[in-house]
């Protein structure tokens, strides 16, 4: 039998999370991008991760702190679709299951967090500066 339909409640209700060095990145990105809550560089590193064609690896653990897919994702069900559609069309799966959209999205978080570390090391900007231009910026 297949897997059960995934609704936006379900992964709205959902806790995610990536490995626990991508967590660390995450937690060090917050502070040094000078924002206020751990879902704000996650979903950057998520967005950032998609916008490469290439699938993500999955990352070595699962070990990191989790947010809840309401906060991670937001809480309007627009935003809850946005999100699923984006990992669904990338990854090409059409109905992810509750594991699949967990793996997906500890796989994004993973592999953006480590670019958008990358890009922002040695950075002479100002953090809202580097945030702004990197929003504006042609991938």
């Amino acid at each position: 039998m297949g897997n059960p339909a995934l609704h936006l409640a379900d992964l709205s209700r959902m806790d995610f999370r990536t490995s626990a060095v991508a967590d660390q990145k995450n937690t060090e990105l917050q502070r040094s991008l000078q924002l206020d809550y751990r879902y704000q560089p996650a979903r950057i590193a998520i967005g950032l991760s998609l916008s490469n064609p290439q699938q993500p690896h999955a990352p070595a653990d699962v070990l990191g702190k989790p947010i809840r897919g309401e906060t991670l994702f937001g809480l309007e069900d627009v935003d809850l679709a946005l999100w699923l559609t984006l990992l669904s069309h990338h990854s090409g799966i059409g109905s992810p299951s509750r594991k699949q959209v967990a793996d997906l999205v500890a796989s994004h978080w993973a592999r953006g967090i480590g670019m958008l570390a990358k890009d922002f090391l040695g950075n002479e900007a100002h953090p809202q500066d580097f945030l702004t231009g990197y929003a504006t910026r042609q991938l």
